[in-house]
């Protein structure tokens, strides 16, 4: 802000300045100096604020302390009056009162800032002693520890307390402004989900990131007591996302940043658009050997058959970059009821072009499966929701094998609304490609060309965007790049290639719900 913005504001609000001085002093004087001083401080300062809309909390803060400063001014230059008592005292103004129980409020606020940025141990020794009355040897029982060592913590709980009181602590963004943090997970039994769902613990990884923090200085930038943050800190460091390292706690997963995003896109969005109009030309040559095989499907119109080969290819692609280039064995996850990685972002998706996938999904009997893609820019038309997994997933393989459904209602409305599926009763009836296990086979022969184009692209792109990725990333959590970077942005790169199609008009998105890219496999006849 210019001080010619902040001196027309003032000036067409400075019946309010003067309001705020007349209401704290008697003297007209005085209440002229101080409005004249607050103005004068205001101005000067006034470059410094960055957003307009901020300007009057602003100026009540200068405001404040500058009738402070007025006040104690002026007790240096006061001279005895008729209020001198007998004994050579001075009785106190109104002025002295305000002074006195602001720095007693003050005061009384900076001890309750520093009880609550204590440890846990420290803490409830203090507590227990000067609150609670309790003995030395009372409180050695209570915290299995020795006397000495409460004693230990008494000394050096007053120590930090009169450290602390004495200093100007400022609380750090994430404690008005959380950020943006979002989980991605890939592997079996996703149990990070639900750990993020409130904003602290992706504060807590956001600020303990590219620096290792305290606990003391992860409650001031979060603006969260120690008592209510040792539980959370506890979780993340179960969860095995935040590590320990001595007093220190370090995030303990990759985050995918918008600015590195950005970057890698920039760098690599040239790649697609040539790739994907030779692949759409070799994918139409192959349209009349495709429809020659019998599978459930092959009917469609050219643009739809075009989607459902191309991700078909796309997906074997994928799986065969895995064999070339391999991701890794995936970790145990803490609990040991699955394997997987886990990983974030700084934003929500916003960069992200692939919503999800399920690879080869067997139903309970094993005699079928399916896989379904979830692209952002078929968004309109598909995406599959994992919630209630199994259950979905046993209703589409009864889909498949043609036969009645047991599944809950609400399942088969699900996949009725979605149109993934037409529903007579009980009865489902895909709306997708089926084939038969041989056919398919025959289809994956023939679209192996094409898959191998998208893995070596994949490839190409994922060791690209593997050495940008450890350049964002600190030392601590840079092992993990190579994994992640396969993982996340070879789906990407079937994403990239279909959108750039579609946005061309090489291929169109039809009107209505329409399941683009899933499709069955009945392993027998």
């Amino acid at each position: 802000m210019t001080k010619q913005q902040a001196s027309k504001l003032l000036s067409e609000n400075l019946t309010a300045i003067y309001g705020y001085a007349f209401a704290r002093l008697y003297d007209k004087e005085d209440v002229e100096d101080l409005t004249g001083e607050i103005v004068c401080q205001v101005l000067s300062s006034a470059e410094r604020l960055e957003k307009e809309e901020s300007f009057w909390g602003f100026v009540w803060k200068i405001a404040e302390n500058t009738f402070r400063k007025f006040l104690k001014q002026k007790a240096k230059q006061a001279l005895p009056t008729e209020d001198t008592d007998p004994m050579g005292g001075t009785a106190p103004s109104a002025e002295d009162s305000y002074l006195s129980s602001t720095e007693e409020s003050e005061e009384l606020f900076r001890l309750r800032r520093e009880l609550a940025l204590l440890t846990k141990t420290n803490r409830e020794v203090c507590v227990a002693y000067y609150m609670d009355g309790k003995s030395c040897s009372e409180i050695a029982r209570e915290q299995n520890i020795s006397v000495e060592m409460v004693k230990y913590h008494l000394f050096k709980t007053r120590k930090l307390l009169k450290e602390g009181i004495g200093m100007t602590r400022q609380l750090g963004e994430k404690s008005y402004n959380p950020g943006v943090f979002r989980v991605n997970f890939w592997g079996s039994k996703n149990e990070y989900e639900e750990l993020f769902r409130r904003k602290l613990p992706g504060s807590i990884l956001l600020a303990a990131y590219y620096t290792a923090m305290t606990g003391q200085e992860l409650s001031l930038e979060t603006g969260v007591p120690m008592p209510y943050l040792e539980d959370e800190l506890e979780i993340l460091l179960k969860a095995k996302v935040l590590k320990k390292e001595g007093d220190r706690y370090r995030t303990n997963l990759v985050i995918l940043t918008d600015v590195y995003e950005k970057e890698v896109a920039a760098k690599t969005s040239h790649i697609y658009k040539e790739l994907a109009g030779k692949l759409l030309e070799e994918a139409k040559a192959l349209l009349p050997e495709a429809r020659k095989l019998e599978f459930k499907g092959n009917d469609y119109d050219d643009n739809r058959l075009l989607f459902a080969l191309l991700n078909i290819a796309f997906t074997q692609g994928f799986q065969k970059a895995k064999e070339l280039s391999p991701v890794g064995e995936m970790p145990p996850l803490p609990s040991g009821n699955g394997v997987g990685w886990v990983f974030g972002h700084d934003n929500d998706y916003a960069n992200s072009h692939f919503y999800g996938i399920t690879m080869k999904t067997y139903n309970k009997a094993w005699n079928a499966w399916y896989s379904a893609e979830n692209y952002r820019i078929l968004e309109k038309n598909q995406r599959y929701d994992h919630a209630c997994f199994p259950e979905k997933s046993e209703a589409l393989g009864d889909a498949i094998l043609g036969k009645e459904s047991s599944e809950e209602e609400w399942i088969l409305e699900y996949l009725a609304r979605e149109n993934i599926v037409f529903r007579n009763g009980r009865k489902l009836t895909p709306n997708f490609p089926v084939f038969r296990k041989e056919v398919f086979e025959k289809l994956s022969e023939t679209l192996k060309p094409i898959a191998q184009q998208v893995a070596d692209c994949m490839i190409q792109i994922s060791r690209l965007a593997e050495k940008i990725l450890a350049e964002h990333t600190p030392p601590s959590v840079r092992e993990q790049c190579a994994p992640i970077a396969k993982i996340y942005h070879r789906l990407d790169v079937a994403a990239f290639l279909l959108e750039a199609l579609i946005e061309d008009g090489s291929l169109t998105l039809p009107a209505e719900k329409t399941p683009l890219c899933i499709w069955g496999v009945r392993e027998t006849y």
